[in-house]
């Protein structure tokens, strides 16, 4: 296997950095180790107590296979070559002792099974509350996200790496795929974490990743290779690209100006479902969501896929222009009805607008939701309908 300087010292560190992971993880379970055990508990035994480690390791065989499929499609030779973990945690020194044939025949004669119980209840006691810490914190990301791959990611990513993309669109185009939440969207992650010249940019990614807790090598500038020989072109990216930075306005105005004015990123959205609500019925609003996505439905609610820019404490015209447009992006709508959607005039105004894009309107009950019944129904109470609704509470209230 022949790698670049650089290249080939990030995959030593990384695997290197797994095997020392996995030597001192291994010290805590030998205390627990059943009177006869094999390869296989071992392992159980470290996916049980470390599970969230063991998981990164299996998402850095990914990213690598990923890459080396890559060369291997343009016909060059594989660079890594990754073990598969259950592979690779054989060349742990600690491993290869505990499965050692006379190791095994020594803790057969010296088990004790009071003792192991004491230790396996020591550890847990100490690896529950960082394992359970861990599991809120990727939690608290996934609710920012849906969990899915919407149609228009290849176009995104192909918009993303347009050499005459500037830094700031860029910024804007990560910013929606933090939306979403796939293996092939991690995995681009990963990538920009990993080749990305520009800070900002790498940065970015980088965090995002250790949001979900897949302990990223953030890579540092000084080592960033550049692959061009255009001589003026490795110029600007190497000086001026690569420093360059920008800022995301978060208000309505920004987003209503970048749908307005043909920015790529806004216009080949398109969502199945427009997801009508009160933000009152949140938790209901989540799980219908997840239902949706799980069967690779993607729905546009505010506070998940605008909620950068759309804010409570920012309601304007604009506002509404958005949700206007995020309408005419869906192919229908799901009204989640409750006493407090009923009562909602943001509602009553998406419902009249929808009617009037003469798109499918369906309707769920909140308490179908609360008893994990997600069977929608075509609308068939037309009770908000409106005429003159522009002259309504809520536009007079926006227009001020």
């Amino acid at each position: 296997m022949i790698l670049s300087g650089v290249t080939k010292h990030i995959f030593e560190k990384d695997i290197k950095d797994i095997l020392y992971m996995w030597n001192c993880q291994l010290k805590t379970i030998v205390p627990i180790l059943p009177k006869v055990y094999t390869k296989e508990d071992i392992i159980e035994l470290l996916k049980k107590y470390y599970p969230h480690e063991w998981k990164s390791v299996e998402i850095k065989y990914n990213y690598y296979t990923i890459k080396d499929r890559h060369i291997k499609r343009h016909k060059k030779r594989i660079r890594y070559n990754m073990q598969k973990p259950n592979s690779l945690i054989k060349n742990v020194s600690l491993f290869k002792k505990i499965i050692n044939k006379e190791y095994q025949e020594q803790h057969y004669k010296k088990y004790n099974e009071i003792y192991k119980q004491n230790m396996e209840n020591q550890l847990w006691d100490k690896r529950f509350p960082k394992i359970d810490r861990i599991d809120k914190k990727i939690n608290k990301a996934l609710s920012k996200t849906q969990q899915m791959c919407p149609s228009f990611f290849d176009k995104l990513i192909g918009f993303y790496e347009r050499k005459n993309t500037s830094q700031s669109d860029r910024m804007y185009i990560l910013a929606e795929l933090k939306k979403y939440y796939s293996n092939k969207i991690i995995q681009f992650f990963f990538k920009l974490n990993d080749t990305e010249l520009n800070k900002q940019l790498r940065v970015s990614a980088f965090y995002h990743l250790q949001s979900f807790n897949y302990q990223p090598r953030l890579r540092k500038q000084k080592y960033m290779q550049i692959h061009t020989k255009n001589k003026k072109r490795k110029e600007f990216l190497k000086n001026i690209y690569a420093r360059e930075r920008s800022r995301i306005k978060g208000n309505p105005q920004e987003l209503e100006y970048r749908i307005n004015n043909a920015k790529e990123e806004q216009k080949i959205k398109e969502y199945d479902f427009f997801i009508s609500h009160s933000y009152l019925d949140g938790e209901e609003i989540q799980k219908l969501i997840a239902f949706l996505n799980r069967n690779n439905k993607n729905v546009f609610c505010d506070w998940i896929c605008d909620n950068d820019y759309l804010k409570r404490k920012l309601l304007c015209k604009e506002t509404l222009k958005v949700l206007e447009k995020r309408m005419e992006q869906s192919k229908a709508m799901i009204f989640v009805e409750s006493d407090n959607s009923k009562k909602s005039q943001w509602c009553k105004y998406e419902l009249n607008y929808f009617y009037n894009l003469k798109k499918p309107i369906y309707v769920i009950p909140k308490n179908f939701i609360q008893l994990g019944n997600f069977g929608i129904k075509a609308i068939d109470d037309l009770w908000f309908i409106e005429e003159n609704l522009e002259l309504s509470n809520l536009v007079r209230k926006l227009l001020i």
